[in-house]
């Protein structure tokens, strides 16, 4: 991809400040999960699919590396790269994240990965060092602080930067219980501004869309209720209640695999990644 044809004549404040109109207002997001809800174990909610098979191919690891992985979440990823390389740190603000994760390195007695608790935004050489690999998997979006946030995980990493976004053909379920309700659903691609972003701030990155075929599958309602992105804080508690009854008037039954899917439930991904390598910055 010849990404010199890609160049913008916005600057980096403009992306950023596009961006940030994007987002919308910065608030505190309210949470399905609360101090109250009763613990969930991370096999119900973090399942390996194709995606996390085909982000391990497109990474450049070594076995002596070490990664930070930016808003880690439970944690799919984070045991994946640990097989590959020497030490993991995996770094979210949820605690009920966290959690899952410790599940998971407890259940596969990993001894390579350590977590820490951080906002994504405060992470920075100062706060967390200095790593070989950086990476983010689909954990970017709702970040408003978006540019010191690239140029932070620029500095922190010593070899690679990996970003997995979203696309634009993304949430179709989601933007159809939004289109019964009568709202308009809120989202963009982020891809297009991460590059822009980062073509001004000096990095030309690669870009590579992941060539995902499979539909996202459930293993009932409130699995799918769990893990959909509803973007609730949208979202009355009158509205959020008829997302049940709307999830079983459109997913079906996989007679083969047992699961609940909807065709209209795939995943747009794109990876961008940079080498530090590969320009003066």
């Amino acid at each position: 991809m010849d990404n010199s044809k890609c160049i913008s004549k916005l600057d980096s404040n403009d992306w950023e400040k596009a961006w940030k109109d994007e987002l919308g207002e910065e608030i505190k997001k309210k949470k399905f999960w609360t101090k109250d809800t009763p613990k969930i174990n991370f096999e119900k909610i973090a399942i390996k699919d194709e995606y996390h098979d085909k982000l391990i191919e497109k990474l450049i690891l070594d076995e002596n590396d070490t990664v930070l992985d930016l808003g880690c979440g439970e944690g799919a990823v984070t045991t994946l790269v640990a097989e590959k390389v020497s030490e993991v740190v995996g770094l979210d603000s949820s605690d009920m994240m966290l959690d899952l994760l410790q599940q998971r390195i407890d259940h596969g007695n990993i001894e390579n990965i350590q977590t820490k608790k951080m906002k994504i935004e405060d992470a920075t050489v100062d706060t967390v060092g200095k790593f070989d690999i950086v990476l983010a998997s689909r954990s970017f979006m709702g970040i408003h602080d978006i540019k010191n946030v690239l140029i932070n995980s620029n500095e922190i990493s010593k070899k690679y930067v990996f970003l997995a976004v979203f696309g634009r053909r993304n949430w179709r379920i989601e933007k159809k219980f939004y289109e019964k309700i009568g709202k308009d659903y809120p989202d963009f691609a982020p891809h297009d501004y991460i590059f822009n972003m980062l073509i001004n701030l000096g990095i030309y990155p690669n870009i590579e869309h992941f060539d995902l075929e499979g539909n996202r599958k459930y293993d009932d309602l409130d699995d799918a209720f769990i893990r959909m992105k509803w973007k609730n804080e949208n979202l009355t508690e009158d509205e959020i209640d008829k997302i049940k009854p709307f999830l079983k008037e459109n997913l079906t039954l996989n007679k083969e695999d047992g699961m609940l899917e909807n065709t209209l439930d795939k995943s747009d991904l794109v990876l961008i990644w940079w080498s530090k390598d590969s320009y003066n910055w």
